[in-house]
C-alpha cells in the first residue's frame, strides 16, 4: 500500500513539474538551461527521489569524467536502463545538464514535442539519413552549450530481475562518432529493484549505486560501441562487488 501511494505521489509531482517546465519553455524558449538544471534536477528529481521514493544513493564519478562534465563541453552519456526512475537518477546525479536521444515521432506531439525541442532533445528516425544528419547537427549544438545527451543503447528497459547489461544498439554511437563527441559510460546499479519494468508500485530496496566512468574517444562507430559496452559492464561489476 505504501509503495502504491509513493508511486501515485511520484506521478503527481512529475506531472506538476513537467507541466510547469512546459509553461516556462512556451513563455520563454531561452529558459532551457534553467529548466534542465533548476526544475528537472533541483526541484523535481532530487526532492522526489529523497523525500517521496526514499531512495538512498551513492555516486562515484571518475575524475576525468567530472572534469569534462564541469567544463561546459558536453558529452554523450551511455547507460543501462531498467526503470523509469533512471531518468530522475540521471538528472539528480549528473554535474551537467541532461537532454535525451528520442524518437522523431515525439517531436510531433503537441506542446510536449515543442518543449523537448527547446531544451535540446536530439530527435532521430531510424533508417532515415536526413533525420540522422539533423540529429548529428542537434547533438553538436547541444554539446557546444555544455549539455549532455543521455542514450540508453540497450533499446528498452531490462526485465524485472535482470542484472547484466544487454548488448548495445549502434544508433547513438553513430551520432557520437560523427559529432566527435566524448562518450561517458554510466551504470545505474539497483534502480530496477525500486520500480521494475511492468510494476507500478515503488518497492523499498537497497542503496542505488551510480558510477560514471572515464570518457571514451573514438570516431570509429564499432570501436566506440564495443569500448562503451565493456566499460558499462565493468562499472556494473564494480557496483555489484562494492568497489
Amino acid at each position: 500500500m505504501i509503495g502504491l501511494i509513493k508511486s501515485i505521489l511520484s506521478v503527481l509531482i512529475s506531472a506538476w513539474w513537467c507541466g510547469f517546465a512546459l509553461v516556462c519553455l512556451m513563455i520563454s524558449p531561452s529558459s532551457a538551461r534553467y529548466t534542465l538544471t533548476t526544475l528537472a534536477k533541483k526541484r523535481w528529481s532530487i526532492p522526489m527521489l529523497k523525500w517521496i521514493v526514499g531512495m538512498p544513493m551513492e555516486v562515484d564519478i571518475d575524475p576525468s569524467a567530472r572534469e569534462l562534465l564541469e567544463s561546459g563541453q558536453g558529452a554523450v552519456l551511455v547507460a543501462n536502463h531498467s526503470s523509469f526512475l533512471d531518468i530522475n537518477v540521471a538528472f539528480a546525479t549528473s554535474p551537467a545538464p541532461i537532454v535525451f536521444l528520442g524518437k522523431a515521432s515525439l517531436r510531433k506531439v503537441p506542446l510536449l514535442g515543442g518543449a523537448n525541442a527547446r531544451v535540446g532533445t536530439v530527435f532521430v528516425e531510424r533508417g532515415n539519413k536526413e533525420s540522422a544528419l539533423k540529429a548529428i547537427s542537434a547533438l553538436d549544438a547541444g554539446l557546444k552549450k555544455g549539455r549532455c545527451v543521455l542514450v540508453f543503447p540497450e533499446g528498452t528497459r531490462s526485465e524485472k530481475g535482470h542484472v547484466g547489461v544487454r548488448q548495445f544498439k549502434k544508433g547513438g554511437f553513430h551520432l557520437a562518432a560523427n559529432a566527435g563527441a566524448a562518450v561517458i559510460p554510466v551504470h545505474f546499479g539497483g534502480v530496477g529493484a525500486w520500480l521494475p519494468k511492468g510494476d507500478f508500485r515503488i518497492t523499498k530496496a537497497g542503496v542505488v549505486k551510480v558510477k560514471y566512468g572515464a570518457p571514451i574517444y573514438s570516431t570509429n562507430v564499432e570501436e566506440l560501441q564495443d569500448k562503451s559496452y565493456d566499460a558499462v559492464v565493468a562499472l556494473s561489476k564494480e557496483n555489484q562487488t562494492g568497489n
